[in-house]
């Protein structure tokens, strides 16, 4: 498995589209800070810090940019061996198929950590550039480790995305777009069930991030509903990765002169 991970690693350093996640975990907090600046000062946070800066970020990048990223680079991983015709040769090492699946999912765990950690020293280097209040020791650790925390459990939430439309050839970009239309859809739960076990409300639940504070949601998460969610998630996971089978490809019959003239032979192994 370590084999596998670090093989998939190894070929990120290759994926252009790895750019996409790149630019937008350094655009988010640029883009939560700008807000402030465009919109009316009657509607504007006078007391705009730090910590709400690293609250918008982490909204931000649960709505808006973790999904997108991580679904496409993680179906991309799976889908380039398809598009590129190396799954053949992956499938005669013998390793099978759900344990080479669940290789390329720990390397986007690996990609979602640092995601979090790079999303962190951009939030930090964005608000020392605007000369923010607020930036101590004790607010970077918590306040960070928030950030990183939710990274990686809105990376469990992607899991099924990314290993279906990974495994439906050139269809992780609509992946993606759906994720992201599923992660925007937590800014209309304000109350009851879906307020925590909505997997996406789930993943920032379980971060420790105040959906009252921040959503102006109408009651407090509830951290067990939130487990349920999350759960039911890793559950989905299972059961994709359980039933996953390689795409089969059409047997091409080769053709080769005979005695009585030419004759379809099966290539070896038919």
């Amino acid at each position: 498995m370590f084999q596998l991970i670090e093989n998939e690693c190894a070929k990120l350093r290759r994926c252009q589209i790895l750019l996409v996640g790149l630019v937008a975990m350094a655009l988010c907090p640029v883009a939560q800070y700008g807000a402030q600046l465009i919109v009316n000062p009657e509607i504007r946070d006078p007391d705009f810090d730090m910590i709400r800066l690293f609250a918008n970020v982490i909204w931000g990048n649960t709505q808006v940019f973790l999904p997108i990223s991580l679904v496409m680079t993680g179906g991309w991983m799976i889908d380039r061996e398809n598009t590129d015709d190396t799954m053949k040769n992956l499938l005669a090492v013998p390793v099978p198929y759900r344990r080479l699946l669940a290789g390329k999912l720990a390397a986007t765990a690996l990609l979602a950590l640092a995601f979090g950690l790079y999303s962190v020293l951009a939030t930090v280097f964005t608000g020392m550039l605007a000369g923010l209040p607020g930036l101590t020791p004790a607010l970077l650790f918590s306040r960070g480790a928030q950030t990183v925390a939710a990274s990686l459990t809105v990376f469990l939430v992607c899991m099924p995305m990314i290993l279906i439309f990974g495994q439906i050839r050139g269809a992780y970009l609509g992946g993606s777009i759906l994720t992201f239309f599923l992660g925007y859809c937590i800014l209309f739960f304000k109350g009851g069930f879906l307020l925590s076990a909505y997997p996406f409300s789930a993943a920032l639940v379980l971060a420790g991030f105040d959906m009252v504070e921040f959503n102006g949601a109408t009651q407090t998460p509830s951290v067990p509903l939130a487990l349920l969610g999350m759960a039911a998630v890793l559950a989905l996971t299972a059961a994709v990765l359980r039933f996953s089978r390689p795409l089969s490809r059409p047997v091409r019959r080769k053709k080769r002169a005979g005695r009585h003239g030419l004759s379809t032979i099966p290539p070896c192994g038919d």
